[in-house]
């Protein structure tokens, strides 16, 4: 009986060595984690961005600023003692309309004529000087350029008038027509009143103005979702026009700002707005190439417990060989992955795995491709577990590591479309737009995640009116 449990109690020790011996330890120096400064520069596109002048309003703005008397010659002496004083005011409001590139207006007078003769001989002076009044509609084309630096240069030409009330002198209780009179000296001064015209237009047009606030506006972030804190920067660049036209009874200028359009989630991005106006830059037609850049990221800790789900507590074997995953921990060093993987069973220890994160567009989905031991992990596994280099583990562990996303990228699409559909961010600006397709740019490594360049194609207008 005593032999037996010795024999027993030796058997014992000898499966306790076997087991002992066959649960290797196995340590592997860490890979460093290292991120390298990623290679991103989002995309520009060009906004489409109308900018509508109503004639209305242009038209009250004239006639605001022209009004009662507009033109005085007081000075029979002045212009080569030509013996006229003209006074001319404003009867009616101008009607004004951009026809064939051109402003168009009408402009009903009052006019008080003095005129006459006055000769000098021999110290013997004789003058005889008389009053006229009449009404006058006088027709003007103004013709604008904008400039380079969006200011605008005009040019008024008289294009005809039609008297209103035929003009007439006053000798003693008799009215005598004097049309022909009364039209040479309208000829000699209509010059002068299409130069206050252009004058008015200048003021009242003030083009530039309206570029700038254009200009500054977009460079200020857009919340487009309180609930998400969504929103849309714009870092404009470059801004041109096609040549301006009307369009029911508006002055519309089309602008293409070409712009780097991001969004965000979470606070509002900062920003410094460049106030410096890209010169005016005429072209035939506008790019509608239209991206919006969205920077999506996955967290470290997100894909540990997605890899966690399917790989912690899946058993391997070979022959009678057997391990154990019972941890997962991710993390990047420089462009690649790495997957730190707790082992225990036949070997107990930490191996490591490194991949390239890449998008799979059939499946909507970041994979890792390309994955295979680290260098030190194999050369470790060589020296004490070569097993497992020709294990169905890497492969196994490589199938697991998919991670969806199609999902959260449309789900962000139909949040954007959502928000910037006719959405009217301000009295003065209204935002339309349509987001179609998607298409993932790049993907690197940060510290805290993985981040997914992606990009939203669509169309984006921003309508812009001026102040009333």
């Amino acid at each position: 009986m005593l032999k037996i449990n010795k024999f027993s109690c030796f058997l014992l020790a000898v499966l306790a060595m076997i087991s002992i011996t066959s649960c290797k330890s196995l340590k592997v120096t860490r890979p460093e984690e290292a991120y390298v400064a990623p290679d991103y520069t989002p995309k520009p596109s060009v906004i489409n961005v109308p900018f509508y002048l109503d004639m209305q309003d242009i038209q009250n703005m004239v006639n605001k600023k022209i009004s009662g008397l507009i033109y005085e010659d007081n000075s029979l002496e002045d212009n080569n003692n030509d013996n006229i004083m003209v006074k001319a005011w404003k009867k009616e409001d101008f009607i004004i309309k951009y026809e064939n590139n051109q402003l168009v207006y009408r402009i009903p007078l009052k006019l008080w004529i003095k005129a006459g003769w006055k000769v000098s001989k021999l110290g013997i002076t004789l003058s005889d000087y008389r009053e006229l009044n009449a009404e006058i509609a006088l027709k003007f084309k103004t013709t604008f350029f904008v400039n380079k630096d969006w200011s605008v240069t005009t040019f008024t030409a008289t294009d005809g008038y039609e008297w209103l009330s035929t003009p007439v002198i006053k000798i003693g209780p008799v009215d005598v027509p004097i049309t022909a009179i009364a039209n040479t000296i309208l000829n000699k001064n209509k010059s002068t009143i299409s130069s206050e015209i252009d004058k008015a237009i200048k003021q009242n047009l003030s083009l530039r103005k309206y570029i700038q606030d254009i200009w500054v506006n977009l460079q200020k972030p857009i919340k487009l979702n309180n609930e998400y804190n969504l929103w849309l920067k714009l870092n404009p660049q470059e801004i041109s026009s096609t040549p301006i036209f009307s369009q029911n009874n508006q002055i519309k200028i089309s602008l293409g700002i070409k712009s780097i359009i991001e969004s965000y989630m979470g606070d509002e991005p900062k920003t410094i707005p460049n106030k410096g106006l890209p010169d005016y830059n005429l072209v035939k037609s506008l790019d509608n190439n239209f991206s919006i850049n969205l920077l999506s990221d996955i967290s470290y800790k997100s894909v540990d417990t997605l890899a966690k789900q399917f790989l912690k507590g899946k058993t391997f074997t070979q022959d009678k060989k057997a391990i154990t995953v019972t941890d997962i921990k991710v993390y990047g060093s420089n462009n690649k992955m790495v997957i730190g993987t707790t082992l225990k069973g036949s070997i107990n220890g930490i191996i490591y795995f490194t991949g390239k994160p890449v998008f799979d567009s059939a499946t909507s989905s970041l994979k890792v491709i390309d994955l295979d031991f680290d260098l030190e992990t194999k050369n470790a596994l060589l020296k004490t577990a070569s097993w497992l280099l020709h294990n169905k583990l890497k492969k196994m562990i490589e199938q697991n590591l998919i991670f969806p996303i199609g999902d959260k990228l449309e789900d962000s699409k139909k949040l954007i479309n959502k928000e910037i559909t006719h959405n009217q961010l301000t009295k003065n600006i209204l935002l339309n737009g349509n987001l179609n397709n998607l298409a993932i740019e790049n993907i690197f490594l940060t510290p805290e995640s993985i981040k997914i360049a992606t990009i939203f194609r669509g169309s984006l207008k921003f309508t812009f009116t001026a102040d009333k």
